[in-house]
């Protein structure tokens, strides 16, 4: 792979200075040279949770099709490194993973706003460098709940408390619970330490825990959605968005609007903005400008493949893809939010947290 590198470079230069006949015969075999980086290359696709979850899904969806669209025809690898609510398989991608364009990752959304409004401290590389190739889906969060739990409606959630699973800390399962009880005063209990969102719902089916929030619709299947269909749990509400055509006929409430001020209400968009993007995908950062341009092309050659969208409409995964530029512009847009701003996010995040008026605060509706 170096000598590839070198060679490539070595002919780069002649095509420069324009060296003789014999420089011109070189150059014109440069393209080729580039087209074959992928010819007979292994891509690893990370993916920061454990088997069988949403994520998961998505990300072996992806690596059957992507691959055909690389030059070369690479084949892809899906590897599963989850842990600390996804960061484990960020942190490789951006410190140790080649910066080549020979592995890329499956983000949870939240991993890419950590810090902006979440842990800074535990955040161990740099979210503006990492290069984005796009997002296969954006959706709602939800919140469910075992039909035979104290709580039945939302409203219940501020004189009941309910046990939901969570995964490591700066998961949507952690965060979301947690935002809710200090932004609108829930009575969320968070069991966090599940490894993914399959072992979560497990939990539920097995009543150790009695719900769960922060997961989007597409990670309902398998036994959850058997579950929701025999009545054994249900979606409690919608946390965010525009209601999803799966549940219009369900008229659930929606957490965004039972905020108590304008200032509440901006600080839930900002955090539930990241579902604009819910299945994004990321290489190294730093990796050569003619990869960006290979992985961005094949990412959006995929999502558009009659098969790969006919084998998600079988598993019921929902597609609503974002192109690499426009994901990466949605982050540095959120980078740039004014500190203040993300200064209250952060502290909606926190479990336990003493949420304190803004001074000039007024209540959800107010001129």
């Amino acid at each position: 792979m170096k000598a590839i590198a070198q060679k490539a470079a070595r002919i780069a230069a002649v095509c420069r200075f324009g060296w003789s006949l014999a420089g011109a015969v070189v150059c014109a075999s440069a393209p080729a040279l580039a087209q074959d980086f992928y010819k007979g290359k292994t891509v690893v696709v990370l993916i920061p949770s454990s088997a069988s979850g949403g994520y998961d899904s998505y990300a072996r969806l992806l690596a059957r099709h992507m691959g055909q669209y690389l030059p070369g025809r690479a084949d892809m690898v899906p590897q599963n490194m989850p842990g600390a609510g996804g960061k484990v398989a960020i942190s490789y991608l951006a410190n140790v993973a080649p910066k080549d364009g020979s592995v890329i990752a499956g983000a949870y959304p939240q991993t890419l706003t950590e810090a902006a409004f979440g842990r800074r401290d535990l955040v161990k590389f740099d979210t503006k460098a990492l290069t984005y190739l796009g997002s296969m889906n954006g959706e709602p969060y939800y919140c469910f709940v075992r039909t035979d739990a104290p709580v039945k409606t939302m409203q219940d959630l501020f004189r009941h408390e309910m046990l939901v699973g969570a995964t490591g800390q700066g998961s949507s399962t952690s965060m979301s619970p947690a935002l809710l009880n200090n932004l609108l005063g829930t009575k969320f209990k968070i069991i966090s330490g599940y490894t993914g969102s399959a072992q979560v719902v497990l939990a539920v089916l097995r009543n150790e825990v009695q719900g769960w929030c922060g997961m989007g619709w597409s990670s309902i299947h398998g036994g959850a959605e058997d579950a929701l269909k025999r009545g054994e749990i249900k979606v409690l509400f919608q946390e965010n968005g525009e209601q999803n055509e799966r549940v219009t006929s369900m008229k659930l409430e929606r957490a965004t609007d039972v905020t108590k001020t304008d200032e509440d209400r901006r600080i839930m968009e900002l955090i539930y903005s990241q579902q604009l993007y819910g299945r994004p995908f990321l290489a190294p950062p730093n990796i050569p400008a003619q990869r960006t341009a290979e992985l961005r092309k094949a990412f959006d050659a995929a999502l558009a493949d009659e098969k790969l969208k006919a084998e998600a409409a079988r598993l019921n995964m929902e597609l609503r893809p974002i192109p690499g530029p426009k994901l990466q512009a949605i982050i540095e847009d959120l980078y740039s939010t004014p500190e203040a701003t993300l200064a209250r996010a952060r502290n909606a995040l926190e479990p336990g947290a003493a949420m304190k008026e803004l001074p000039g605060a007024k209540p959800a509706g107010a001129e």
